[in-house]
């Protein structure tokens, strides 16, 4: 045998499932530290029945199943499997493959299988017993196990080396035998107390038996009278129920009818509303219209309001232009008044120039007379002063030019400066205007921005308002639901809670004796309750238990029998009937045998009854008297398992309500859904109080959710009118504010184009002043060059004259007055001809001036025209300002007209609702009816029930069971007196146990089987005691023959892996060898003989090692696993150790977990173990005989 595969899944730091295949020979397991190489040794340790979490290094079982990492998810369970070849047969078992498998889950639970059959954990010890496999075996060596081996204390060792001498099955089967002797023993005592107590049960047993049986023949006649006056009562109120439920018929029709007419009137109701919703429609459109005339109307206004101010401008410009016309035809006249004067200055230089040429005549002749005297001599000083003088005439006339030409430059430049003021006044305002329109931008952006911003704000009103209205109808209809479930809630309460506090469907007995103890607390002092009312049950067993304890229900717990004697004294002294009493102080639980709670343990059993129910302590042994030996079964298929198991010795109830009766009969069939249910009873009453109590707090929120809901949707619908009114008071001003802007606009056009052209005059002007500046500076140059040729030529003149001034004194004289003369007729001509030039640019200027005042006079008859237009469009706008108003008028007076008829639309509305309101109220009124013949349909329902489940409490029968006993009852006064002269009989019988006789004939058959099975205990004690003798003669034999064994193995392997030195191991009491202590000791060569904790660590192992090694000598294991136990040795003895292992490989298979490089070289196959991901052990494996093979090759 040899273990030929591990399969691992979920154990540690296995978290994905993992098998590693094992061969013969040693396999070695390597990884770094905390990679779970140590976690394989576990798994084969855990499978093989380790209970220890210690040992397994964990704080509870739990922890061996992987917990998950940062990654992953915990897993649920752990499994590992052991696979052994077992071909030789070295185990028990009929197969050559045998699978060991444990199972661990999270919630706790383990499975153990053997071939995938389920088993137990002894099951698998016992197939491992001395085969040294095992958790306590020595093919499990691991870390900690060498401090074992050699532990202090020698008794520690005794299973080692107990395993390896093969007594471990007589042990622990002489153990087993040992717990048998005890139990066997013990139930010799217990046997002997139950036959005393038995003896002294029969005799009163036998008289309990004799009275029951009479009690029984009187039961069966009241039973026969009692059954059909019930039927009497169900068939009277079957009549009374039947009747009600025509009456609800006829209620249910007119409910129809009335349900019809609502719906007709709703129906008109919707008509009329979606009337006057159409008429809110086209109130809207209209005020819509009338919104949109407005804005027409508004816009008129601006555009008349434009063509006032267009025509405001026009009359200024109209007024500018006839100011310039003025101020040219001003000039003009200046020029007129310039041009005379200087044509009267011009006829009086015409006199002088006259009056000089004729005096320069008189004188030139003279002159001549002169001259010709001395012609020759003057000649050339004639010639030179002619130069002068052209050169005087010439300077006089560049004068004349150049202050003609400033007179004009400085008449521009006064033009210009003009100008240059218009434009200034017009630029300021153009930029006014500018910034008005800047501004008004700036407000129509801001009122656009208001506008969206109301307008989102509008619609988000609307999607609100409609949200609301959907969630107002939804919470009405809930509303309407909810108040429904409220009033039937109610109705089922109250009833519950009437038929509660009238202790409806309780026996009429109990019925009385619990309303006397109501009325008299002295009576009721001592009294817990009844049955009904002391336990809590799960829904789910209700009526299992409700069967289960059948009439027991209503009986009566008291502190003492003294309390139920007082109360069965006052009923006997009312005749108020029987009750049954439990007394605290004497009735006592009653429970299970050990075979029986076994065989209750198997599939399909809930429970016993006691234990399915939620009580207070003190009630404990009254519950476990009436429940202590019901067993809860899932259905009847699992009941009658269980009974036949049982042997019908105990009474089986399903959680549908079929019993099985000890002995062996069954009850079942349907149970009636009117019966009155004295467990769920209460439960019911206290669902509906919390259903009501939470319905009532949902209805109150439901209304206040109404009433807010009410108010949101009038805020709404105020906040909707306002929006609505600020987005046309927005609409309104943005319209008005754009006619600002086309009004400025234009108006800046026109400033605009005003400029341009007074820029136009400018550039002209100022490029004749150009012009006229260029010729200044000619003229200037010229008159400088002319004065400096005339004062060159005076000079000359003036020369030739100092030289013949003696000579020509008189000519001279007569020269120089002629030539003053000639100067001043010359300046005069000159002048003339300055004054000529001046009227020609007066007239030209005159002319320009005439030219311009024709301009500015097209241009006054241009802004006439513009005004004339503006006037017509504006008579234009008013005619449509009155057309729109007009319109306007009618809108309004078809609104009127609209809202008129919307008020008589609301008023139908409104009678409309009231007549559905009154409807409503009809419909409720008959509901209410409705609700109260239910309310009476329920009672007679209950009463009904009552007397049915009387009818199967009492006798169990159902009412159709009950038909086969009917007899008709000629007079019911009669019956009602045999039934109280019968109950009269069976009271004078006093306590009757019915089951006494069953009881009798169960105690006197237990007694006769007891004393048979006192007799076969004392047997099996003699026989126990002789097995236990012969095993442990046998263990004593093996043990001491393997002992030897061992001891000189061990010295032996000692001497070998020390290379040499002493070592022995002996018994430490040769009398008591199966309880003796193992003492070890141990001379490494070179050292005295010591003790075992005097060694080193190294030394520690090693012995260690050896007496492993001679253990597996003596009796070799089929696999052995060790986990670093070399790890304390140093290289040399590693190598030897590795040749150990190899000498013993051929034998045993070697799992070896290793950091020893020694031991590695020594491996057949190695597995690699690491942690590729977090937490997570993976194995990689190498066949190192097939790589050596490989190599060699």
């Amino acid at each position: 045998m040899f273990l030929k595969r591990i399969e691992i899944q979920g154990f540690k730091s296995f978290a994905d499932k993992t098998d590693i295949e094992l061969s013969g020979g040693i396999t070695c397991v390597v990884g770094p530290n905390g990679s779970g190489k140590s976690n394989i040794s576990d798994a084969i340790r855990w499978v093989l029945g380790e209970q220890s979490a210690k040992t397994l290094r964990g704080s509870k079982m739990e922890d061996v199943i992987f917990s998950g990492t940062s990654r992953r998810k915990p897993l649920g369970f752990a499994e590992v499997t052991l696979v052994f070849d077992n071909k030789d047969g070295s185990l028990p078992i009929d197969y050559s493959e045998v699978c060991i498998t444990r199972r661990l889950f999270r919630s706790g639970e383990s499975e153990y299988y053997i071939n995938k059959n389920s088993c137990r954990l002894k099951d698998i010890r016992e197939l491992f017993m001395d085969t040294g496999v095992g958790k306590d075996g020595y093919s499990i060596i691991g870390q900690g196990r060498i401090d074992e081996i050699l532990s202090s204390k020698s008794e520690d060792r005794r299973n080692i080396f107990e395993e390896a001498a093969g007594i471990v099955k007589f042990k622990t089967r002489k153990e087993e035998s040992e717990k048998k002797l005890k139990r066997t023993k013990e139930n010799i005592i217990r046997i002997n107390d139950i036959l005393n107590e038995i003896e002294g049960q029969l005799s009163p047993l036998k008289i309990q038996a004799e009275k029951a049986k009479r009690y029984l023949e009187l039961a069966e006649t009241l039973k026969d009278l009692e059954v059909n006056l019930y039927l009497r009562e169900i068939d009277r109120f079957k009549v009374q129920i039947e009747h009600i439920e025509k009456q609800k018929d006829v209620i249910q029709e007119q409910l129809k009818y009335n349900e019809e007419k609502r719906e007709a009137l709703e129906n008109k109701y919707n008509e009329v509303k979606y009337e006057i919703e159409k008429m809110e429609k086209n109130i809207e459109i209209i005020q819509n219209n009338k919104y949109d005339i407005q804005n027409k109307i508004e816009k008129i206004d601006g555009e008349i309001k434009l063509c006032d101010e267009k025509t405001e401008i026009l009359k200024k410009e109209q007024n500018k232009v006839s100011n310039n016309i003025e101020k040219l035809v001003k000039r003009q006249k200046e020029i007129e008044m310039e041009k005379i004067r200087l044509i009267n200055d011009k006829k009086e230089l015409n006199e002088k120039i006259n009056n000089l040429k004729c005096e320069l005549n008189e004188r030139l002749n003279k002159l001549d007379k002169l001259d010709d005297e001395i012609k020759s001599k003057e000649r050339g000083i004639e010639d030179k002063k002619d130069i002068v003088i052209q050169l005087l005439n010439s300077i006089t006339e560049i004068k004349s030019k150049i202050n003609s030409t400033k007179t004009f430059i400085i008449n521009i430049d006064k033009r210009i400066k003009q100008i240059d003021k218009e434009i200034d006044e017009l630029v300021y305002k153009k930029n006014d205007t500018e910034s008005e329109i800047k501004n008004i931008d700036s407000e129509i952006q801001l009122l656009n921005k208001k506008l969206d911003k109301i307008t989102d704000f509008k619609y988000s009103l609307i999607d609100d308002k409609e949200k609301l209205e959907k969630k107002l109808k939804n919470i009405n209809m809930q509303l309407e639901q909810i108040k429904g479930e409220i009033q039937t809630k109610i109705s089922k309460y109250n009833l519950l809670k009437e038929m509660k506090e009238s202790y409806d469907g309780f026996y009429k007995s109990v019925k009385n004796v619990l309303k006397a103890i109501e009325k008299d607390r002295q009576l009721g002092e001592g009294v817990r309750g009844v049955v009904a009312e002391l336990l809590r049950v799960d829904k789910k067993y209700e009526i299992a238990i409700e069967i289960a304890l059948g009439s027991a229900l209503q009986n009566i717990v008291t502190n003492s029998e003294n309390e139920a004697k007082r109360i069965i004294r006052y009923l006997k002294e009312n005749k108020l009937g029987r009750v049954t009493f439990l007394p605290m102080t004497s009735i006592r639980g009653r429970g299970l045998k050990s075979d029986e709670e076994e065989i209750i343990k198997t599939n399909g059993v809930i429970g016993i009854a006691s234990k399915l129910i939620e009580i207070d302590e003190e009630y404990r042994e009254i519950f476990e008297y009436l429940l202590g030996r019901v067993v809860v079964v899932e259905t009847i298929d699992d009941g009658i398992k269980v009974s036949k198991k049982l042997k019908y010795s105990m009474k089986v109830v399903s959680l549908d309500g079929e019993v099985i009766n000890p002995g062996g009969s069954i009850t079942g069939g349907s149970l009636s859904s009117k019966n009155v249910r004295l467990l769920s009873r209460e439960r019911e009453l206290n669902d509906l109080g919390k259903q009501i109590i939470e319905l009532k707090e949902v209805y109150k929120r439901l209304e206040v959710d109404i009433k807010n809901i009410n108010d949101k949707l009038f805020k709404l619908n105020y906040e909707l009118e306002e929006s609505e009114k600020d987005i046309n008071r927005l609409n309104l001003n943005i319209s008005n504010f754009e006619n600002s802007k086309l009004q400025k606009e234009r108006e800046r056009q026109s400033l605009i184009d005003l400029i341009e052209k007074y820029n136009n005059e400018k550039r002209q002007l100022l490029g004749e002043m150009m012009e006229l500046n260029k010729e200044i500076e000619t003229l200037s140059l010229d008159l400088q060059n002319s004065e400096s040729r005339y004062n060159l030529s005076k000079t000359e003149v003036d020369n030739l004259l100092d030289n013949f001034e003696k000579n020509k004194l008189e000519r001279d004289d007569l020269s120089k007055y002629l030539t003053d003369v000639k100067v001043n007729l010359a300046s005069c001509e000159q002048k003339m001809k300055g004054i000529d030039e001046s009227i020609l640019k007066l007239d030209e200027e005159y002319e320009r001036i005439a030219n311009d005042i024709e301009n500015f006079e097209t241009e006054l008859e241009r802004i006439k025209e513009n005004i004339e237009k503006l006037q017509n469009q504006r008579t234009m706008f008013i005619v449509e300002k009155n057309e729109l108003s007009q319109e306007l008028l009618e809108y309004d007076i078809r609104l009127k007209e609209i809202k008129s008829d919307k008020n008589n639309y609301m008023q139908s509305f409104y009678n409309e609702q009231e007549k559905i309101k009154e409807m409503n109220k009809k419909i409720n009124d008959l509901q209410s009816s409705k609700n109260t013949l239910d309310i009476k349909l329920t009672r007679y329902n209950m009463q009904l029930e009552s007397y049915t489940n009387k009818l199967w409490d009492d006798y169990e029968l159902s009412y159709q069971m009950a038909l086969k006993y009917k007899k008709e009852i000629e007079n019911v006064t009669k019956v009602q007196n045999e039934i109280r002269d019968l109950k009269r009989k069976i009271k004078s019988l006093g306590d009757v146990n019915v089951s006494s006789i069953e009881e009798f004939e169960r105690v006197n058959e237990r007694f006769k089987f007891l004393t048979e099975q006192k007799n076969d205990l004392i047997e099996a004690e003699q026989s126990l005691n002789k097995v236990i003798k012969d095993m442990e003669r046998k263990m004593i034999e093996h043990f001491n023959i393997n002992f030897e064994k061992i001891r000189k193995n061990f010295i032996e392997v000692f001497e070998k892996l020390f290379g040499g030195g002493k070592a022995d191991i002996y018994l430490e009491d040769n009398e008591n060898v199966l309880t003796s202590g193992i003492e070890i000791i141990a001379q490494p060569p070179g050292k005295k003989l010591q003790s075992l904790s005097l060694l080193s660590g190294g030394e520690k192992a090693l012995t260690a090692i050896a007496l492993l090694f001679a253990i597996l000598k003596t009796k070799p294991t089929p696999f052995c696993v060790l986990d670093e136990i070399e790890a304390a040795l140093d290289e040399a003895n590693v190598f030897r150790f590795a040749d150990y292992l190899k000498d013993f490989s051929e034998n045993t298979q070697f799992i070896v977990i290793t950091h020893r490089k020694g031991t590695m070289e020594a491996a057949d196959s190695l597995y690699g173990v690491t942690m590729e991901e977090e937490g997570v052990t993976k194995l990689v494996s190498v066949r190192l005989s097939e790589k050596i093979d490989e190599k060699a090759s």
